[in-house]
């Protein structure tokens, strides 16, 4: 009897196994690389700070987005090489990245309504905006050794 006490005590204080935890979501980076018409950088930069920006930052605070920079070059650089502006963007997880029609699309949707109520006038100038382009690009990164 003392040893099944000693045995029911010994398997109580057992640590219990540890359950699965799902692994943490892992962030994604995207470059987004512009190249602007000779003349249209300011135009371009207006227009993104007007009609994309804000966009970027309601994603921000809503968590889909965890950090954002922008830079451009210091240098000028030649022709097919060339980019103006780079906006680095750190995504949540892979599904705010680059699943289509995900939470991003549809936090996306949302804010680009309550944002910019006249539709119209949002596309258009998001068209100008575009227009003002001589390429875009996109490059998902990830830390060398990942």
């Amino acid at each position: 009897m003392i040893r099944t006490a000693i045995l029911a005590f010994t398997v109580a204080l057992a640590p219990l196994p540890a359950l699965a935890q799902p692994a943490p979501a892992k962030s994604v980076t995207v470059e987004y690389y512009y190249r602007i018409k000779w003349g249209s950088f300011d135009e371009f930069q207006r227009l993104y700070a007007k009609n994309h920006q804000p966009l970027l930052d309601a994603l921000k605070e809503q968590g889909l987005i965890t950090a954002m920079t922008a830079q451009v070059p210091f240098t000028h650089m030649a022709g097919g090489t060339r980019w103006d502006l780079r906006v680095t963007i750190t995504f949540r997880d892979a599904d705010a990245a680059v699943v289509v029609g995900g939470d991003y699309d549809k936090a996306l949707d949302l804010a680009t309504k309550r944002l910019f109520p006249d539709k119209a006038k949002f596309l258009a100038e998001e068209a100008a905006r575009f227009a003002l382009l001589e390429e875009h690009w996109d490059v998902i990164v990830v830390k060398a050794g990942d």
